[in-house]
């Protein structure tokens, strides 16, 4: 889908897209937020989009999930506050420490992957990069990308689990 085809096609339903996200969400920033994001991830997808037979409701459900995605991240940042809320001095400072423990750990772990499965991995969920730029920035095709992703988070657990042991 080029330029002209997007702005006939996808930006004329900014509008229900963005009351879909408000009634959900409750927040216009929030809403406006979720339309800006959705419409960005359709613009790495112009590609694709002329595959959709029903592009206005996959439009729609994308901010659906996209909405449903926050409200789940509202409600896990509300229940580790409340957690954080009742702890004391002490138990908060190990905590910290556990966290910051875990987090050294997976660097180190992370460290020791091969090169292109430690860029993957750093890609996809440090970077938070789409497929399509992983494909270029790495010069693999898409099942290569997720091949590598795979065998790379296969061999993290693996030697977290040995860690654990």
């Amino acid at each position: 889908m080029d330029l002209q085809a997007f702005k006939h096609n996808i930006l004329p339903l900014q509008s229900a897209m963005q009351l879909l996200a408000e009634r959900m969400l409750g927040d216009v920033a929030d809403a406006e937020d979720v339309v800006q994001d959705v419409f960005v991830a359709l613009w790495s997808r112009r590609d694709d989009l002329d595959r959709i037979v029903r592009l206005e409701a996959y439009c729609m459900q994308m901010v659906r999930m996209r909405s449903i995605d926050l409200i789940r991240k509202r409600k896990r940042q509300l229940e580790h506050s409340e957690t954080i809320r009742n702890l004391t001095d002490a138990e908060v400072f190990t905590e910290v420490e556990e966290v910051q423990d875990r987090s050294a750990l997976l660097g180190r772990l992370l460290a020791e992957l091969p090169e292109r499965q430690r860029k993957a991995v750093t890609m996809r969920y440090i970077e938070e990069r789409d497929t399509k730029y992983m494909e270029r920035e790495l010069r693999m095709s898409q099942a290569n990308v997720y091949t590598t992703l795979s065998r790379a988070l296969q061999t993290l657990k693996d030697k977290l689990n040995q860690v654990k042991i």
